[in-house]
């Protein structure tokens, strides 16, 4: 790694790290005796943190064959015989599920398998999901209050949660004592008081009791997994064959992928994940026809999943009730398919606008807050007070990239001003939750809310305690950087040095689509190059984005792509000719007329001595 003088990237003055990754000895040795190439092995060995060999394997080399049995999450049995006790007894079911990519996928699963695997009426199903800015988060109390105005004969008797529920208790509580079973599906860290009580079963990796053996999973997944035991049961009372439900696992790799769960620590997620990607890719379904060709790949990826579906069927519970993906991913026909996707595109079109401004503000009071500290600063805790609730998340999430800091924004809750709705996103190495769960503990009166996992959370706190919230958890996160020994501050993990000579489309294929899925904590491959800048081009209208053409010290040259380059359309370029700089670039396929070609795309940049 060389040392910088100054990051070229105006976004952030404090300067980028360029950070190898280490190698697992027992993995990489391991691919080299399965035949792979050095440079597989090296990519496959630098994100797998386990030793054993039977791991390694089935990381390696992922199969259906490989999940873990079902049977083994805590109130498994129970869960199942209520759902086959409805179904049999043709009750009234609500499915309510979260509002983004996990839970809308969740929806989709349960839905399908209630109604065209078990053969439950479409009319004894209510789907539920809350509307994000007017219903809040979950199972909120004016979601419950929704679920029991429906008149009797449509009120269900039983509700299944998906992607939510652990923390929802209290309004679980008005559901039961009205009659209304609700069993909790979901994958989100169990509060400190407990599972919901009032709950008929509660289903989640993250219980203490839970012997499931993988906490990685997303809320698509343990839905999925708990429909495979409802199956069970039906054809066992019912003596009659049902197909088998991995059909519906290509609803459960989007939801994955888009949850940003783990592609290192889980054979679970990478075996559903690369499964049910050839699903999407034959396009057995209308909303899979509709979208590929919107894809511009001759072959789908996990990232495309992850920055082209996923955030499309976001858009829809950011600005929206969700409703809208859950439709499109239903879709019976290739019309009705198309007509969800345009609309679908357009919502998104006008959420990249509002997450574009929530970032440019958010970008300049991080900037300020960090040259006031010095950089000591180990935490971004941001209010925003025109912003926009649905999507700050994702603004959340790109200023924890820029800056390398656990941060939250904030912004005021519609209809409620004397309530502040934040977003949360943590760097690797530090525990969201449970920082948390210190403040809560230290000063309970000044949130109302909160709930989420390791790397995300949410977090609505009353606005007149802001700034001592936003102090505490600058402590708490102090405590962990400084127990884990992380250094904060931008950074980018890479695998090495790379000659861009070597980079060619068959060697991109070979080691890319051989390694997929990849994912958070399995990212695709980045390295680094010394070169010269030799023009900078602005790219597309928007003044943000660039073509960047360089010289290796060879004197070989290469276009690359830069996206973001810029903090905002008006600022100067960063870099300029003649400058000679370290990139941190990765590859991806370009597909232009036909033709394939390997592109280039800039990730970080240091301007050298």
């Amino acid at each position: 790694m060389n040392n910088a003088t100054k990051t070229s990237q105006e976004i952030s003055s404090e300067p980028i790290r360029f950070i190898t990754r280490e190698l697992n000895q027992e993995a990489y040795d391991y691919l080299l005796e399965q035949g792979e190439t050095e440079w597989v092995a090296r990519i496959f060995a630098g994100r797998i943190n386990t030793k054993k060999i039977e791991n390694i394997q089935q990381l390696a080399y992922p199969k259906l064959a490989h999940l873990s049995l079902p049977d083994k999450l805590q109130d498994f049995e129970k869960a199942v015989e209520r759902i086959a006790l409805a179904i049999l007894n043709q009750e009234m079911i609500g499915i309510e599920t979260d509002h983004d990519c996990d839970g809308q996928t969740s929806h989709a699963v349960l839905y399908c398998a209630l109604v065209d695997y078990f053969g439950h009426p479409k009319e004894k199903i209510q789907s539920y999901i809350g509307h994000r800015l007017e219903e809040g988060y979950g199972l909120s109390e004016k979601l419950a209050q929704r679920i029991l105005s429906k008149e009797a004969a449509l009120r269900p008797t039983l509700v299944i949660t998906a992607d939510n529920g652990s923390s929802d208790e209290p309004r679980i509580a008005i559901l039961t004592a009205q009659g209304i079973d609700v069993i909790v599906t979901d994958h989100h860290e169990i509060p400190m008081e407990g599972i919901p009580k009032s709950a008929y079963a509660v289903l989640n990796p993250t219980r203490q009791d839970c012997a499931y053996p993988d906490s990685y999973i997303a809320g698509c997944m343990v839905a999925w997994l708990l429909m495979t035991g409802v199956r069970k049961k039906l054809i066992m009372l019912r003596n009659t064959p049902i197909l088998s439900l991995s059909g519906l696992l290509d609803f459960v790799a989007c939801g994955t992928v888009a949850d940003c769960v783990s592609m290192a620590n889980s054979v679970n997620n990478r075996a559903i994940v690369k499964y049910g990607m050839q699903l999407i890719e034959q396009g057995l379904r209308p909303c899979w026809r509709a979208i590929l060709p919107h894809i511009e790949s001759s072959k789908l990826m996990a990232v495309d999943l992850g920055f082209k579906i996923g955030p499309l069927l976001n858009s829809d519970g950011r600005l929206n009730t969700a409703m809208g993906s859950v439709s499109f991913l239903l879709s019976e026909r290739d019309e009705e398919a198309r007509q969800w996707l345009e609309a679908l595109l357009t919502q998104n079109e006008q959420r990249k606008k509002i997450q574009q401004n929530i970032t440019f503000q958010a970008q300049k009071m991080a900037e300020k807050e960090l040259i006031q500290s010095a950089y000591q600063q180990k935490s971004l805790c941001l209010l925003i007070d025109d912003s926009h609730a649905g999507v700050h998340g994702i603004s959340a999430s790109r200023i924890k990239d820029l800056y390398g800091r656990s941060t939250i924004l904030f912004t005021p809750k519609l209809n409620e001003p004397d309530l502040l709705s934040g977003s949360a996103r943590n760097i690797d190495g530090l525990h969201l939750r449970q920082a948390l769960q210190l403040v809560y503990d230290s000063r309970p009166e000044i949130i109302k809310a909160f709930g989420g996992h390791k790397g995300a959370a949410g977090v609505t706190i009353y606005r007149d305690f802001f700034e001592e919230f936003k102090a505490l958890f600058e402590q708490v996160i102090a405590k962990q950087v400084l127990e884990s020994h992380i250094q904060v501050g931008p950074k980018i993990i890479i695998d090495g040095t790379m000659n861009i000579a070597e980079l060619t489309l068959a060697h991109f294929k070979q080691g890319v689509y051989q390694l997929e899925p990849f994912g958070r904590e399995f990212e695709i491959p980045i390295y680094s190059l010394q070169a010269e800048i030799v023009t900078v081009q602005n790219l597309g209208q928007s003044g943000l984005h660039a073509r960047v053409l360089v010289q290796d010290l060879q004197g070989r040259k290469t276009s690359m792509v830069w996206f973001y380059y810029k903090k905002s359309p008006e600022a100067d370029s960063p870099v300029y000719p003649n400058q000679r700089v370290e990139i941190a670039f990765q590859a991806g396929l370009n597909h232009y007329q036909g033709n394939e070609s390997v592109q280039f795309q800039i990730v970080g940049l240091i301007v050298l001595k």
